[in-house]
């Protein structure tokens, strides 16, 4: 059956999570996250047999950090050539310097550099410093021998559950499950002690103390241009796409999309290969018209409302946003909608009345504020019976898969995480 660009772009999206738990950052780390994304896009419906891996993933983590705080691939489609998806991971589940400094350095903002100096466009630091990180990224091809690819996985998924302390069961099935298994436990203990946290005054007084200490040494935005590949066939995103672009053939179509974290990111990283276009210095399309679009979900505010509105000007057209009215993360960091948060599930968030007034008032000034054009909103149901843990999971990104149908076609959040 035919599948919808939602469905398809939000399987893509999802796939950007593979990998995130693999500690091991040795020479062949990027390419056991290649093969878990290249099995996805084997295995999972929505994609299966349709495109090919052509560039990545990238991968980089925090200095002492155990695992990757951002990840990044091309996909091309293997009937329309021209066309590509480059797909963003969100935040990593397991990093806490990825929640702090990738999601919650919002009371910063860094200027838009392609946006004339009086126009005020800005995002925040988070996003700022996300976009650096995926501008820099270079990826080097490798080959990995196809009858080894499970092997390493099952082997590197064993040392990753003993790191954890599970015991590492023997067969590929049932160590999967087990890993399963312990990434939502890990997973739920750390939202158990953010609620605990953030729901007392220990919790407030931790966010004022970050929305202070946070206000040093922002990140700049570069405006990167084209550049040979490295000694060893090594290139960046910019690169890889004007030598795709320069190759006979139609003009590219390239879209941009990602999954929480990953959807502000995909928002800036579209502006910014659209702007580029604009710049003969940085295009990347040799003057051939590539076309660029957007595909986002369950996303933050990237930036302000001029940057909002700069984006609106030049992407409004090609920008679909899926947002659930029922996922706190769609609420940051716009103020009348973060005022929204503790009625969203009763009592289970009313306790977040003084953090969520402390955050206001920190980022309220900054004039956060969603791109309009494209959003479509749904609802995920709510259960009662839910913690406010379980809550915050299923609403944002289970509700999403529910909606979009993909659940009846097995593409679950562990399946895309895991495989």
């Amino acid at each position: 059956m035919p599948f919808s660009d939602e469905q398809i772009m939000l399987t893509l999206a999802g796939l950007t999570y593979r990998g995130f738990a693999d500690v091991l950052h040795d020479d062949a780390h990027d390419g056991r996250v290649a093969a878990a994304v290249d099995a996805g896009l084997q295995d999972l419906a929505p994609v299966r047999g349709e495109w090919d891996l052509v560039w990545g993933p990238a991968t980089s983590h925090e200095t002492g950090e155990i695992v990757d705080s951002s990840a990044v691939y091309v996909a091309r489609h293997r009937r329309e050539g021209a066309r590509y998806v480059v797909a963003i991971r969100g935040t990593n589940p397991i990093s806490l310097s990825d929640w702090q400094f990738g999601d919650l350095w919002v009371n910063t903002t860094v200027p838009w550099p392609y946006a004339p100096a009086g126009a005020g466009a800005v995002v925040s630091a988070s996003t700022a410093l996300g976009l650096g990180v995926l501008q820099a990224l270079r990826w080097r091809p490798s080959v990995t021998p196809a009858a080894g690819v499970l092997a390493s996985i099952v082997a590197h998924t064993a040392k990753m559950l003993r790191r954890v302390g599970a015991a590492a069961p023997r067969g590929a099935e049932t160590l999967l499950a087990g890993l399963r298994a312990q990434l939502r436990a890990r997973a739920t203990d750390l939202l158990t002690d953010w609620e605990q946290q953030a729901s007392g005054r220990a919790g407030l007084e931790a966010v004022l103390r970050f929305l202070a200490a946070a206000r040093r040494h922002p990140p700049e935005i570069r405006r990167p241009r084209p550049r040979p590949a490295g000694p060893q066939g090594d290139t960046d995103l910019l690169t890889f796409l004007a030598s795709a672009a320069a190759a006979p053939g139609p003009a590219l179509d390239v879209t941009v999309t990602g999954h929480s974290k990953g959807a502000a990111l995909a928002q800036a990283v579209a502006l910014w290969l659209r702007e580029a276009l604009d710049s003969p210095a940085e295009r990347w399309d040799a003057g051939r018209g590539a076309r660029v679009h957007c595909y986002a979900f369950a996303g933050p505010t990237p930036g302000n409302a001029a940057f909002a509105q700069r984006f609106e000007g030049l992407l409004g057209a090609t920008h679909h946003h899926v947002r659930n009215v029922h996922d706190i993360v769609t609420h940051a960091w716009q103020p009348d909608e973060l005022r929204q948060i503790p009625a969203l599930y009763g009592s289970r968030t009313a306790l977040f009345k003084p953090v969520i007034d402390a955050i206001v008032a920190a980022t309220e000034p900054l004039g956060y504020r969603h791109v309009q054009p494209g959003v479509r909103q749904i609802a995920g149901p709510l259960l009662a019976s839910r913690s406010f843990v379980e809550e915050f999971i299923h609403q944002h990104l289970e509700a999403y898969l529910h909606e979009l149908g993909l659940d009846a076609h097995g593409v679950d959040a562990l399946r895309l995480f895991v495989g």
